[in-house]
């Protein structure tokens, strides 16, 4: 029998270990998952709690629930991994040996590298900060709301955008537009790491009169004056703080000798195994991609399960992960875009769809009904 392990119960893990469920024998293939999450929360819905745009009860649920019959979980978390003798060690000092080992502790969020950094400076990345931001923006009435990521990477790209956005439709539906001023920072020299993405971001931002900031890497946050300075000591000024805290890999990837000094394991990217290793893959967040986005960690899943799915069985994988990603954002009333692109075609997009809106407005439904579970 096959021992899979997998590291990490949320988005990727939980799919790649669903569907690999679905595609091997019980008989054939023991699959492990190890994490301690209790709830399983749908982090795009982020940017639509705190205008009130979705039921935020609709975004979680109980992970145990997400987890197919015949997974083994075991409700620890890693320590160390040794990936030259097949084991790993977990914080009840219990030792599991595997054939397989996948790798999927998504980010950490470290809000104390950013001096000043503090519980008035609000975020979306996770539900209890997603409802804070929420009741913040029931008493706005003017002043200068200051968005954007502290540095780089950080998960979703097109997020500081899309929270922009839906703050500009939340003021000008309260007739707040011309009270409150919208500035976006980012740490890129552009909006996205894509040239002409990154251009249409910006003219979209200067139509809507929001700010953009470029080369903006944050390195504190004066409280007393409201002052937010980048590490090359460019300052602004605000009045509302909406900073994406700054993202690492999980400390035992580093402990371990995988990952680097940010904590992220680097991958062949088209099979996502760590260097020689041809039995210990790293997916979703904790892999050393540039781009942290929730629909790439699925497709890495799905790749995954099926190469794994067929080395069980005894047959050659012929197919290489392609890169493939697709998600939506919504940038105005009724309207929707969606990325899509892999490793060898340029990122395209629609910004004029009412059906990108839908489907952002949908992901989460299908998103526990099928993705999670290994249908999609």
């Amino acid at each position: 029998m096959f021992r899979v392990v997998v590291i990490g119960d949320a988005n990727a893990g939980l799919i790649f270990a669903n569907k690999l469920r679905m595609h091997t024998n019980i008989n054939d293939v023991k699959i492990t998952l190890i994490g301690n999450s209790t709830k399983t929360y749908f982090k795009p819905d982020g940017v639509l709690i705190p205008f009130n745009d979705i039921d935020y009860h609709e975004t979680v649920r109980n992970t145990d629930s997400l987890i197919h019959h015949g997974i083994e979980r075991i409700k620890a978390l890693a320590t160390l991994i040794n990936p030259d003798d097949h084991y790993v060690k977990l914080d009840n000092n219990r030792i599991i040996e595997y054939d397989y080992l996948v790798i999927a502790t998504g980010d950490r969020l470290s809000t104390g590298e950013i001096k000043g950094y503090s519980d008035s400076v609000l975020h979306f990345y996770d539900l209890n900060n997603a409802l804070k931001l929420r009741e913040e923006l029931k008493n706005i009435k003017s002043g200068n709301v200051v968005i954007g990521p502290a540095s780089l990477p950080f998960q979703c790209p097109m997020a500081p955008y899309e929270f922009a956005f839906e703050l500009k439709l939340f003021l000008r539906k309260r007739h707040l537009e011309n009270s409150v001023k919208i500035t976006v920072v980012s740490p890129m020299d552009g909006a996205l790491p894509f040239n002409e993405l990154s251009g249409m971001i910006i003219k979209r931002l200067s139509d809507e009169n929001i700010d953009f900031h470029g080369k903006f890497q944050s390195d504190s946050i004066d409280r007393e004056k409201n002052i937010l300075t980048s590490k090359n000591g460019e300052s602004i000024k605000f009045d509302h703080l909406v900073l994406i805290p700054v993202h690492h890999g999980q400390r035992f990837l580093i402990d371990s000798g995988l990952a680097n000094d940010n904590g992220y394991v680097d991958v062949d990217k088209y099979k996502l195994n760590y260097k020689n290793y041809d039995n210990l893959f790293v997916i979703g967040d904790a892999a050393n991609f540039m781009l942290k986005v929730g629909a790439f960690g699925h497709s890495q899943a799905s790749y995954l399960a099926r190469r794994i799915a067929s080395e069980t069985s005894g047959l050659t994988p012929e197919d290489y992960f392609d890169g493939y990603l697709g998600c939506s954002s919504v940038v105005d009333n009724h309207t929707g875009l969606t990325l899509s692109f892999n490793y060898d075609s340029k990122p395209m997009a629609k910004f004029s769809s009412f059906m990108d809106y839908y489907l952002k407005y949908i992901s989460a439904n299908v998103y526990f009904s099928s993705i999670i579970h290994g249908v999609l």
